[in-house]
C-alpha cells in the first residue's frame, strides 16, 4: 500500500513547493538564486575533472574589487560579491524576464526559461565579463568573444550557466499563470496521509 502511494505522494509535494513559489516569487527567486549559485560554483572547481577549464569566479571577482589584497582575502571578498551577484540576477530572472519569455509554465517549460537564461548570461560573460572585466583585472587580453583563451574556456562558461540556470529553474519553478487562486489554495500543503484505513470512519458516519 505504501509503495501505491509514494508517486502520489512525491507529485503533491512537488506540486506543493510549485504552489509556494507561485505565491512567494520574490523569497523562492532569492532561495534558487542561493542553490543555484553555489552549486555551480561548485562544478566550476570540478570542472578540470572531465577535461573543462577550472573556473574560479569568487578568486576573479576578488581580483576585480580588491586587486591589491592577498589571495584569501582575494577570495573571500569575490564570494561575496559573486554569490550577491547570483542571488540578484535570479530575482531580475523571476521579476522581469520569467514572466516574458515565451514558455509556458510547466516543469519542462520553466527548465526551458532557466537555460534561455543561463546561455544569456554565459553570451555576456564571455563578450563583455571576461574581456572587458576579469581579464584586464589579472592583466589577460581574453581577444574579442575570450576567443583567446580557447575553446574549451568558451565550453566551459557557458557549461557553468547551464548548471546555473538548471538549478534556478528547478528551485524557482511556478505554476502556468492560468491557474486562478482558488485552484492554488487546493494545493497549500501536501495532504496528511498516515497509512490509516479510515473506512471504518467513513462507515460510521453513514
Amino acid at each position: 500500500m505504501l509503495q501505491s502511494r509514494t508517486p502520489r505522494t512525491n507529485n503533491e509535494s512537488i506540486r506543493w513547493w510549485r504552489t509556494w513559489a507561485t505565491r512567494h516569487r520574490v523569497a523562492a527567486a532569492i532561495l534558487a538564486g542561493v542553490v543555484a549559485t553555489h552549486v555551480a560554483t561548485i562544478f566550476g572547481y570540478w570542472f578540470p575533472g572531465v577535461g573543462l577549464t577550472r573556473l574560479d569566479w569568487n578568486t576573479a571577482n576578488g581580483s576585480v574589487y580588491v586587486p591589491s589584497a592577498a589571495p584569501l582575502a582575494k577570495f573571500v571578498t569575490g564570494g561575496v560579491f559573486h554569490y550577491l551577484d547570483g542571488i540578484l540576477f535570479a530575482v531580475v530572472y523571476a521579476c522581469a524576464l520569467h514572466p516574458v519569455l515565451p514558455w509556458r509554465n510547466s516543469m519542462v517549460g520553466n527548465l526551458t526559461k532557466g537555460l534561455a537564461f543561463g546561455t544569456l548570461l554565459a553570451v555576456i560573460s564571455v563578450a563583455f565579463m571576461t574581456p572587458r572585466v576579469y581579464g584586464p583585472a589579472r592583466g589577460v587580453d581574453p581577444g574579442f568573444l575570450s576567443l583567446e583563451l580557447g575553446g574549451t574556456y568558451i565550453l566551459t562558461v557557458f557549461v557553468w550557466h547551464w548548471v546555473y540556470g538548471l538549478h534556478l529553474s528547478l528551485i524557482y519553478n511556478p505554476l502556468p499563470a492560468t491557474e486562478g487562486p482558488a485552484e492554488l489554495s487546493e494545493h497549500t500543503a501536501p495532504p496528511a496521509d498516515d497509512g490509516r484505513d479510515d473506512s471504518s470512519v467513513l462507515a460510521k458516519n453513514h
